[in-house]
């Protein structure tokens, strides 16, 4: 069990406040994200404790008292029991889906060594952190890499629980960036659709899912009657290219407002 002196040392440097200066009523609103959840997670497994569930206590306070009664951190569930396979780009219905996430890139630890410190090494994979370590200013790379991370869990559901490091962006010949599953069986490519921002403080990034150009209409063909076979199929293409059509008009939306929100934050 951690002591609580050794709590209020380790939220020192999250909070970004000297240690005795933590007292019951600290607010812990600056870690009340998704980031600022993994950041206290990755800190806590250091004294082998697991915060339960997803809860994010609000005050100093209320975190030590929710360790106390904390059990010891579990191993991760083998990926083969959280996604069996690859996920379809869509529901069964043929539904789009969107996931949007905006961060501020002040938010992600300053470090000497990407490569060795714990933080970017638990949340980021090796090709993302070679590609970041190469820019002028790595961070702003690593807090767009995070936003499509978590689009993508927003956009899917079936991610919610894979690791941030085994959802990787890559990037084509062209610069364009994809998004990659780091599964038992190797890499997958997703066909979700990718776009991230970045400028002043604030990255932003946008995932949308639609039909894949090979999906069978709904209900199968085989149960609908002959004569139907051919209003239905083309009412089937025309749906999948409007989803598309509105999956560009969504991600040309999302950099508008991405925009937007840059400029007023800058």
């Amino acid at each position: 069990m951690i002591e609580e002196h050794q709590l209020k040392e380790l939220l020192a440097p999250l909070l970004m406040v000297p240690a005795d200066g933590i007292v019951r009523e600290t607010s812990l609103a600056g870690l009340n994200n998704s980031l600022g959840e993994v950041r206290l997670r990755l800190a806590l497994k250091r004294f082998g404790i697991e915060l339960p569930g997803r809860l994010r206590p609000l005050t100093f306070g209320a975190l030590d008292q929710l360790l106390r009664g904390a059990m010891p951190a579990a191993s991760a569930p083998a990926q083969e029991m959280l996604i069996a396979h690859p996920v379809p780009a869509a529901d069964g219905a043929g539904h789009l889906r969107i996931g949007l996430d905006v961060q501020d890139i002040d938010t992600l630890p300053l470090c000497h060594d990407y490569w060795e410190d714990e933080f970017y090494r638990s949340v980021f994979g090796n090709s993302e952190i070679a590609y970041a370590v190469l820019q002028p200013e790595p961070r702003i790379h690593f807090a767009g890499f995070w936003c499509a991370k978590e689009a993508l869990r927003k956009c899917d559901a079936s991610f919610r629980n894979i690791a941030p490091q085994d959802t990787v962006i890559a990037h084509d010949e062209t610069g364009r960036p994809y998004l990659l599953w780091k599964c038992p069986r190797g890499e997958v490519r997703l066909g979700h659709a990718i776009s991230i921002s970045h400028a002043s403080n604030l990255a932003m990034a946008v995932v949308a899912a639609a039909p894949p150009a090979g999906m069978p209409p709904e209900p199968s063909e085989s149960t609908i009657p002959l004569a139907q076979n051919t209003t239905h199929a083309a009412s089937s293409d025309k749906r999948r290219r409007l989803n598309a059509l509105m999956v560009s008009l969504f991600l040309a939306l999302a950099a508008s407002i991405s925009y937007i929100l840059l400029r007023f934050f800058r």
